[in-house]
């Protein structure tokens, strides 16, 4: 079962069909119609349309398309219980080698466990030729496990989540070989775009293998998931998912130097605890995310985040470790200036306006990051320690100072 965009097929989809021709294999093929915008979206009718045109013959189910495309084939082999491959469009997102898909679900981006794909075929002649954004996106994912990484050894220092050095260093050594030719972008290199793929093929291996996002997804995807929902409340398009990642990523190492500049107390964690009032939480939700909050609100109820006595532990372990959080700041981090400028030199978007969002949009963001999974994040310890109020003044401040 052949499955694929419009585009996709034009691009790729028609060698891929004339191949299977050639060498005899029987195949059905299904392009997933756009939307009224000209988009797929990794949502419930997208997902109805591959459903209901599946051929119930087929045993494998072949997608020709990058992020969309990838995660609609996982969700549709799973339920066929048929393994799936991938002809990689695009060097776009780090997805294609994951066991889960990024899809919307009553508006609520979710992440849903799926199986990895049997194969994933990545020609860097054709993913040299995709759209110029498309490359930035995937070279914004990549940028983003600088912080992803961080924020995933922060989590066990604060929790004790699982981590494992090994996958770090997997997806760290992928993120500085692709860093080091990122250059040759400018020219569509193949080996620049190559060493991108191999990074984003790698950060999917390196969720799979640690069975959590957190080895290529931190408090900077979080910004992205968070925009997202809040323009498809809005009925807006959002920007592609990396080329989000990518601002969202400098925001976190911005937030990471201001970070650096205070020296927590559990007196001012328990004061905030303190003044913790659930029920204006519940409202800035249903502001934020008016069709989204009972679902996010949800798992508020099963996880616990918000309960005075964890956040207090949490808080504790933080302030008592406080200089190892600082010394993984110093020694994982680059600074926010090294990675803006590289990213300037290439052409990309490195502010949140150039992407259509305004102060208060980062600034919803930034509090709302925290509910809507149940994982521990960057802004989770901001929000423990009792300062992400001074954190959403400081931040919309900067990006008003920078709008005007």
């Amino acid at each position: 079962m052949v499955i694929c965009g419009p585009h996709g097929y034009e691009v790729a989809g028609k060698t891929v069909c004339a191949l299977l021709s050639q060498s005899k294999i029987n195949y059905s093929l299904h392009v997933i119609p756009c939307d009224d915008r000209g988009k797929i979206k990794p949502a419930e009718y997208a997902a109805g349309s591959a459903l209901l045109h599946f051929e119930h013959g087929c045993d494998l189910v072949l997608g020709v398309g990058s992020g969309v495309i990838n995660d609609l084939c996982k969700v549709l082999s799973k339920t066929a219980k048929i393994p799936c491959m991938i002809v990689a469009t695009a060097p776009s997102m780090d997805g294609y080698a994951s066991d889960s898909a990024s899809m919307e679900v009553g508006n609520i981006k979710c992440s849903l466990k799926e199986q990895m794909p049997a194969a994933i075929l990545c020609d860097t002649e054709l993913l040299a030729q995709a759209p110029m954004h498309m490359i930035h996106a995937g070279l914004g994912d990549i940028l983003a496990k600088y912080t992803s990484l961080c924020d995933w050894k922060l989590s066990s220092i604060v929790t004790g989540e699982y981590y494992c050095s090994a996958v770090a260093q997997l997806v760290n050594d992928s993120l500085l070989k692709t860093v080091s030719g990122a250059q040759g972008v400018k020219e569509r290199k193949e080996g620049s775009v190559q060493s991108i793929t191999e990074g984003l093929v790698l950060s999917g291996i390196g969720i799979a293998f640690a069975g959590t996002s957190h080895p290529a997804s931190g408090l900077d995807h979080y910004f992205s998931h968070c925009w997202e929902m809040m323009l498809l409340e809005r009925g807006k398009d959002y920007e592609l998912h990396g080329i989000q990642v990518g601002v969202g990523m400098l925001l976190t190492l911005k937030i990471i130097e201001r970070l650096k500049t205070v020296r927590p107390d559990m007196a001012h964690a328990e004061a905030a605890a303190d003044r913790f009032d659930e029920a204006a939480w519940e409202r800035n939700l249903r502001r934020v995310f008016p069709g989204a909050a009972d679902g996010i609100i949800a798992i508020e109820r099963t996880a616990g985040k918000n309960e005075r006595a964890g956040r207090l532990r949490r808080a504790a372990r933080a302030i008592d470790r406080w200089d190892e959080i600082l010394e993984l700041f110093e020694t994982t981090l680059p600074g926010y200036a090294e990675v803006a400028a590289l990213m300037l030199s290439l052409g990309m978007p490195t502010t949140p306006q150039e992407i259509g969002l305004t102060p208060d949009d980062v600034a919803d963001a930034l509090v709302c990051s925290r509910d809507i999974r149940d994982k521990y994040l960057l802004s989770s310890l901001i929000w423990d320690l009792g300062y992400m109020d001074e954190f959403v003044d400081w931040l919309r401040e900067g990006t008003e100072a920078r709008r005007a």
